[in-house]
């Protein structure tokens, strides 16, 4: 009956999509309906669901108390954005961004539920494509640019790390049908290469899609470009990265210390982000800067754990991490269900905007719970997920662990300074009267409900407890017996919580600062913001170079002295392939380019066509993977 569940929460979403194409907003009726089964199989899951879903495409599933939890928290955003969407006036391609929402989500449940690398792989690449479309059926001001950019980074470093990881493993269990991580551990000795090289595969595809650095850069862009309410779906992407990384490092590959040191490391770089937050007035993208940090310290949170691997404070810090990427999902989700709010009458959400909507308004109330979780206040959500989070390492002795929870802690700083910083503002500059506006019931309701139940799980973090532990039996790791012992169980608590609350002092102080001082003590932060910037330019301007130069003449007919005169991909598209693997999908592309040729002679819509195609590309890699 819990298999049942499941495959009827996919089917549901599936028919949502085909219904978003042909009505619009009606689909997510249809998608309402689906997370409640999506509910049930969460709620079965915590005690392990096992087996084979989808008869035409089988594919294999396996969830434990993790992904049981991670699915808990994408049924009710699928409930709370479908519920809100009946109420929401959409501003772009509405059918194609109906279509692509449920699709995401149906990427999203297959991809936590699955046990099968192959199929991971899939539900990752759906996931990119739809949510893709998404974005360029926005139809907003740099929707295209930011579509692009998002889609190339991850391709080249997300989707193709993971089918090399996959290729590999499949080399060493030798069946696609049970190569899932169970086999893979079982077969670790077969593998052509060392478990480390997966390793850095699946960081690799996790740090795209979790939007962390380097592969940060989309994020902004694309949260700038969407249309506020769906902006959940790319969060629950952000959880599926850190997702990933963990159960591959902790329950399938031999992670040890390096690896551990290293995200930790690339989690703190990542936490800088926040300090970008200053340099905007346009709140989507000044939050799209506090969400990378989140990220960051999930990632963090995550190396620790590898590091500290085995003790209780490892232990502590795996929780921690799960908490805080688990939190940053819902309360993010509350604050941009609000800023929906504001968008639905047809503003832009900045500084000003929010006095029309918010000013004596409940909505304000419920948005203001969501942006201080965010900050770190107690006892909020993100207080008690950092405040493992440090304990973790400020109960240890490694000075390398002390060097990054340190800055970590500085930089959370910079969420409470950003939010007080924006209260200044508005009552400096936004002087104009304002009308108090109704915004409709769903709206409130499903905001207020999210910004509810963030604050509860956070004042009583004992309700996921359960679900917390019960899959790191299995691993040996020591465990706590409650609430108490983990919070207060170790001296680096009492270190941990009062830097917690020092830190929040500090950044009230800080957000009273005049903007233009704050900018000037953070100018060294943000110059060496731009020289990594700069850098990672110059990494992809050689990557280019070195395609365009070295690899085009491999795969493509070529002659040498035309070499220097191709400056660009378009120019190297027009030479035929060299290869019978590329060649055989020139009918294919010959088939897009006449699709492309006759709508361009008919005036088509061209977000239309990109959907379309995107739908055919998903056909395709669905056939392909039934036929392997």
């Amino acid at each position: 009956m819990s298999l049942y569940f499941l495959e009827l929460a996919l089917g549901l979403l599936f028919i949502a999509s085909l219904v978003g194409l042909a009505s619009g907003r009606r689909t997510y009726y249809v998608t309402l309906l689906a997370s409640f089964p999506l509910l049930m199989s969460a709620i079965e899951g915590l005690n392990g669901l096992s087996g084979e879903i989808i008869p035409f495409l089988p594919t294999t599933i396996r969830v434990d108390s993790i992904s049981a939890l991670f699915l808990l928290v994408t049924a009710f955003i699928t409930l709370a954005l479908s519920l809100y969407l009946l109420s929401y006036e959409v501003r772009g391609n509405e059918k194609f961004l109906a279509m692509a929402t449920n699709m995401a989500l149906l990427s999203v449940v297959l991809f936590l539920v699955t046990d099968n690398l192959e199929r991971l792989t899939l539900a990752y690449e759906l996931f990119a494509v739809f949510t893709a479309v998404m974005v360029l059926a926005s139809e907003t001001r740099g929707s295209r640019k930011a579509t692009w950019r998002y889609l190339v980074l991850t391709q080249v470093f997300g989707i193709i790390p993971l089918l090399m990881a996959t290729g590999l493993a499949y080399g060493a269990v030798g069946d696609l049908h049970h190569l899932t991580f169970h086999g893979l551990r079982e077969n670790l000795e077969n593998l052509p290469v060392r478990p480390a090289f997966l390793l850095v595969l699946f960081l690799s595809a996790s740090l795209v899609r979790s939007g962390a650095f380097p592969f940060h850069v989309w994020v902004p862009r694309v949260y700038r470009s969407l249309p506020s309410p769906f902006v959940p779906v790319f969060l629950l992407g952000e959880a599926l990265g850190v997702y990933m990384l963990l159960r591959v490092a902790h329950f399938v590959l031999p992670a040890g210390e390096a690896l551990g040191y290293a995200v930790a490391f690339l989690g703190t770089l990542t936490a800088f982000a926040t300090l970008y937050s200053f340099r905007e007035i346009r709140l989507k993208r000044k939050f799209a800067y506090h969400s990378v940090m989140d990220v960051g310290i999930a990632y963090f949170a995550l190396g620790s754990s590898l590091v500290l691997k085995g003790s209780f404070l490892g232990t502590v810090a795996l929780l921690g991490a799960l908490l805080h990427v688990l939190y940053q999902t819902l309360y993010k989700s509350a604050f941009f269900f609000g800023l929906g709010a504001i968008e639905h009458y047809g503003e832009e959400p900045n500084i000003c905007s929010m006095r029309k909507l918010l000013k004596g308004h409940v909505i304000a109330l419920l948005v203001t719970i969501s942006v201080l979780s965010m900050a770190g206040v107690p006892p909020l959500s993100a207080f008690v997920s950092k405040w493992l989070i440090y304990t973790a390492s400020m109960g240890t002795t490694n000075v390398l662990l002390w060097l990054m929870v340190v800055t970590v802690a500085f930089l959370g700083i910079f969420p409470l300074a950003s939010i007080i910083q924006v209260r200044r503002i508005n009552r400096l500059i936004c002087k104009r009267e304002v009308e108090t506006e109704e915004v409709p019931f769903l709206i409130r309701a499903v905001t207020g409900a999210v910004s509810l139940v963030s604050f509860l799980v956070a004042v009583f973090p004992f309700i996921l407890l359960p679900w917390l532990t019960g899959s790191l039996e299995e691993l040996g790791y020591p465990l706590p017996e409650s609430a108490s012992q983990l919070f207060l169980g170790s001296p680096g608590s009492f270190i941990a919580l009062v830097t917690l609350v020092a830190m929040a002092f500090i950044g009230w102080k800080i957000g009273k600062m005049p903007t233009e001082r704050v900018s000037e003590l953070l100018l060294i932060f943000y110059n060496m913001g731009d020289i990594l910037r700069f850098t990672a330019d110059y990494f992809l301007l050689a990557g280019k170079d070195f395609y365009l130069k070295r690899i085009l003449p491999i795969i493509k007919v070529v002659p040498r002295h035309e070499v220097p005169i191709i400056k660009d991909y378009d120019d190297a598209l027009d030479y035929p392939v060299r290869h019978l693997d590329e060649a055989m999908f020139m009918p294919l592309i010959r088939a897009v380019e006449r699709l492309a040729r006759w709508g361009k002679s008919r005036n088509l819509d061209m977000n239309a066509l990109m959907g379309g195609f995107a739908i055919a590309m998903a056909i395709l890699i669905i056939l392909l993977g039934v036929f392997a």
